[in-house]
């Protein structure tokens, strides 16, 4: 069995591959982008995470050396920027790191005032 005119179909057919394979390729690339986005958007979310809770080892370092609370400002590498509090009240005492960037991060931290143990700790992603 002999099938003749068979080449329209046969162009056809590529012309369809070729329209789904140019399709295909943007969509890849985009995911690949979205994926970056991602990933950067995780890493500096890391980030911001890490230095409110450096922010509270700083205030305990400070309260354990001078013996006051520190209430300023810290930048870190001229991008980051912490503001430290520190309150006291007749038993603990609480320390608040705030970090408003893209991704803004809270910490707070409450310590007994006689052997400044920590009694609680609280690092979370404010909006």
């Amino acid at each position: 069995m002999k099938l003749k005119n068979q080449a329209g179909y046969v162009l056809f057919l590529n012309l369809i591959l070729i329209t789904l394979i140019a399709l295909f390729i943007p969509l890849v690339i985009q995911e690949q982008k979205i994926n970056y986005r991602i990933l950067s958007s995780r890493i500096k979310a890391a980030q911001n995470k890490e230095a409110v809770e450096s922010g509270l080892q700083y205030q305990l370092y400070f309260l354990k050396n001078k013996s006051k609370l520190c209430n300023q400002k810290i930048y870190l590498d001229n991008e980051i920027e912490l503001r430290l509090r520190g309150e006291e009240d007749s038993n603990y005492i609480y320390f608040y790191t705030y970090l408003d960037d893209v991704i803004p991060y809270n910490a707070e931290m409450k310590l007994s005032k006689e052997d400044f143990k920590i009694i609680d700790k609280k690092i979370y992603r404010s909006e």
